[in-house]
C-alpha cells in the first residue's frame, strides 16, 4: 500500500507509530529513505510481543523529511487462524502533539506467513 501523507515543514517534530490489531504474532522493519536516492537514512526492527514502544521520531529538521519515504515491512502468523481470520497493520503519522493521518493495510490472514508492505511518501503541506 501507498500512502502521500502532508507535513508543515515549519512544524513540530514527525513520529511514527506501528501497530497492530488481530490474534497475530508480528515483526517488521522500518526504514526511512532519503529523497530521491536509495539511502536509507534509518533502519529500526520491532516486534508485537514484547512492551517496548514500537514509535519512532524522524530526523529534525523537519523540513528535510520533505520528498522522504517510510517503508514499513511485516511479517505476521495468526495464532488461531481458524478462529481470528483477520489483521491490521497501522501506521500513524504524527505533527508534534497532533495526529495527522495514517496508513492501514488489513484482510484476510492465510494460512502461512503473511506480508505487508506500507509506503508513506512525505510531502509539503505549503
Amino acid at each position: 500500500m501507498v500512502k502521500k501523507v502532508k507535513i508543515n515543514p515549519n512544524g513540530g517534530r514527525i513520529k511514527i507509530a506501528i501497530s497492530y490489531k488481530g490474534l497475530i504474532v508480528a515483526s517488521y522493519v522500518y526504514q526511512l529513505w532519503e529523497a530521491e536516492s536509495n539511502d536509507v537514512i534509518t533502519t529500526k526492527k520491532g516486534n508485537n510481543q514484547n512492551t517496548d514502544d514500537d514509535a519512532y521520531f524522524l530526523p529534525m529538521p523537519v523540513s528535510y523529511n520533505i520528498g522522504r519515504i517510510i517503508d514499513v515491512r511485516s511479517r505476521f502468523v495468526g495464532l488461531d487462524p481458524d478462529v481470528a481470520k483477520k489483521y491490521e497493520v497501522k501506521i500513524e503519522v504524527f505533527q508534534g502533539d497532533k495526529f495527522i493521518d495514517e496508513a492501514v493495510d488489513a484482510g484476510e490472514l492465510g494460512t502461512d506467513s503473511n506480508l505487508s508492505q506500507i509506503f508513506i511518501f512525505l510531502e509539503s503541506n505549503q
